[in-house]
């Protein structure tokens, strides 16, 4: 579950993977009105949609880290790739609040995306900033990566990764690829994570 302000998500695994329902709370505070409910677009059996799910004002980030596309790359708008070619890689997709219901602004992948990342376990927002965790990402990379790319080596099985997305206007880019400076093999890194402001 996510709370922000006036709004809560609640998820619920079913047997077509998972579905999130946000709820909001009527101006009157005395009522909780039912908001909507969503699905991936690219919706597949245990893709696990919903495990994680974010909300900070108009925008909503839900991740499904066994999704299996092999896509690397940011979808803007309300497509997604119905590839399986890449088990359990993960994925992320963002929504906005259109008035009283919500649209998919955006399906975001790791630019290294690779079977068994679990990129999507953890995700966070704050205002126009996306954290996604991908705690199985498997590069020895030490230090941090600022713009659109990601190290593809995959030495340090499951050290794990952090990325960082920014929106302007309704454009998701990468920002950075975050790695621990004493990244190891089954560290984890990006199994939990938070963000507050910028």
């Amino acid at each position: 579950m996510s709370l922000a302000s006036t709004d809560f998500t609640i998820t619920a695994e079913n047997s077509q993977g998972t579905i999130s329902t946000t709820f909001r709370l009527s101006s009157t505070f005395s009522q909780w009105i039912d908001g909507a409910f969503m699905k991936a677009s690219n919706s597949d059996i245990a893709d696990y949609y919903g495990n994680a799910v974010a909300i900070d004002g108009d925008t909503l980030v839900v991740g499904a880290y066994l999704e299996s596309s092999n896509q690397t790359t940011i979808t803007n708008g309300t497509t997604a790739s119905t590839d399986n070619s890449a088990d359990s890689s993960g994925a992320v997709y963002v929504y906005r609040r259109s008035g009283e219901g919500w649209v998919q602004e955006a399906y975001i992948k790791a630019p290294n995306a690779e079977a068994f990342d679990f990129f999507g376990y953890t995700v966070a927002v704050s205002g126009d900033t996306i954290v996604v965790g991908a705690y199985l990402e498997g590069s020895n990379q030490t230090m941090i990566t600022n713009g659109n790319t990601a190290s593809a080596d995959n030495t340090s099985p499951a050290s794990g990764a952090v990325y960082v997305f920014r929106r302007t206007g309704t454009t998701w880019r990468q920002e950075a690829y975050l790695k621990a400076s004493n990244a190891e093999a089954s560290d984890y890194f990006g199994y939990s994570l938070a963000i507050s402001g910028n």
